[in-house]
């Protein structure tokens, strides 16, 4: 059953059902009328509920739909918005703040309070990270949670909840237990001939024996050892590592560096996540397989699956939102979560995003 309203100055009036629809989340009151915005009117026109008459007649989806299209954002809103209504979930448009706010299922306006806010983006345009740790902070003191909604190209959304991570520091492996050792670089890793080079792998799953598959924890394997650069940095770092080259010149940590970010983009960002897990007593891995930069691991390979996959990035850089849903999807598919990593000044920030269901 449809109800008649009436556009005034922007914004719809209807006088009938007006508490009923309030408590379905449509409108605010006014006086003894709800006023209804555009997208809320345009949504309910479409569902043919809401008949809106105008100066000139009746006033369609095309025309309601005017009166907001021109701001991106607020035709973001209106695809979440209508997405979520579709799924039966109880959405409120919120006409001061970019978000939508989302109501525990079942719920009505005034007898439950909303848990989570809506952010809607476009997948394609790029956004800070500063503005998403911002967010993460900002909902979270109204102790509410984050929810960031994707919408692409066609119109789906796709649903990620994000919020601040910040991991404990663990036991770890001490790196002072490790022997002092020498490196041959060999292309871009380095390679420990040395017999107690099986150590390293054992103390704190550092490198890759040559040759082996799936090393066992603990083990003291006898194959030489191969290094990423990055382990060989920070090995190095810590007086643990000396590297050379063939003809027995030595690398110091500055030539290292270099050396890394020709090999690899990103390379000092890359280094200073690296550095912050290791530091906490994590295992970072290299997380290439997984689209990602790293698999954390708690304990250690062979003890656990990786809990985290880990996209090291800037607090100043721009992410599309696009590329954070593809690695949330390969996070979620092999049941991990997706932690962003930024580098802010002389510490890491992290925030978490795990997969939505509405």
């Amino acid at each position: 059953m449809s109800v008649e309203g009436r556009l005034k100055e922007g914004m719809i009036y209807v006088s009938e059902q007006v508490d009923r629809l309030y408590k379905q989340g449509y409108g605010e009151i006014v006086g003894s009328e709800l006023e209804l915005h555009p997208l809320e009117a345009a949504f309910l026109v479409w569902r043919g509920r809401l008949r809106v008459l105008g100066e000139s007649g009746e006033v369609g989806l095309r025309d309601l739909m005017r009166l907001f299209v021109s701001d991106p954002r607020a035709f973001l809103k209106y695809v979440v918005f209508s997405d979520l209504r579709r799924r039966e979930r109880l959405v409120v448009y919120e006409r001061s703040t970019d978000f939508l706010r989302l109501y525990p299922k079942g719920a009505r306006v005034g007898e439950a309070a909303a848990k989570d806010l809506i952010l809607p983006l476009s997948e394609d345009q790029p956004i800070p990270h500063k503005y998403i740790l911002d967010t993460v902070e900002k909902v979270a003191k109204l102790r509410k949670g984050l929810i960031l909604a994707v919408v692409d190209d066609e119109m789906n959304v796709t649903y990620y909840r994000a919020q601040n991570f910040l991991p404990d520091k663990r036991t770890g492996y001490d790196v002072e237990e490790l022997p002092e050792l020498i490196g041959t670089l060999v292309g871009d890793r380095v390679v420990v001939f040395d017999e107690r080079s099986g150590d390293l792998y054992a103390k704190g799953f550092w490198g890759h024996p040559l040759g082996v598959d799936k090393p066992e924890p603990f083990k003291q394997y006898e194959e030489p050892l191969q290094l990423p650069l990055i382990e060989a940095i920070y090995l190095s770092s810590k007086g643990k590592l000396r590297v050379e080259t063939y003809d027995g010149r030595i690398l110091d940590l500055d030539k290292l560096r270099r050396i890394f970010s020709e090999v690899r983009e990103g390379s000092r960002i890359r280094e200073r996540v690296f550095r912050y897990w290791r530091d906490l007593g994590y295992v970072p891995k290299a997380g290439s397989k997984y689209g990602a930069d790293f698999l954390i691991y708690e304990r250690g390979p062979g003890l656990e699956h990786a809990p985290y996959l880990c996209v090291a990035g800037s607090v100043g850089d721009k992410v599309r939102p696009v590329d954070l849903i593809r690695s949330g999807r390969v996070a979620t598919s092999v049941r991990k979560d997706l932690i962003v990593s930024l580098v802010s000044g002389e510490h890491v920030v992290s925030y978490k995003m795990s997969w939505f269901k509405p």
